[in-house]
């Protein structure tokens, strides 16, 4: 059976980009050390800086082909967070994990 692939939705805009493929890149590996495939939005082959546009579609469509989606806490206080949770949610992508304020990664419903 393959591994279930969790899409890791978190805050980037705003932030220091170099701390945000760090923090992706940890959550990433817990997945990974769960059984879980991980797929990090960080990792995604455009250039940090390309326009926000052109990184929510291809977010959304990495998000997408995953079986579920691991979000922040205070998913509502990103829009980019909030836009994949709903579509997460339009689409039947459950939520499996909740990243809590210490950035520390919460399996909640398994898949």
């Amino acid at each position: 059976m393959s591994k279930k692939k969790i899409y890791i939705s978190s805050p980037i805009t705003g932030y220091n980009l170099n701390e945000r493929h760090k923090f992706f890149a940890q959550i990433e590996k817990e997945l990974t050390i769960l059984g879980y495939k991980a797929v990090n939005p960080m990792a995604k082959p455009i250039p940090d800086s390309a326009p926000y546009t052109e990184h929510m579609k291809e977010d959304l469509r990495l998000l997408l082909g995953c079986d579920g989606i691991v979000v922040p806490n205070r998913w509502r206080c990103s829009k980019g967070c909030e836009t994949e949770r709903r579509v997460a949610d339009a689409c039947g992508i459950p939520v499996v994990g909740v990243i809590g304020e210490m950035h520390d990664l919460q399996i909640t419903n398994a898949i």
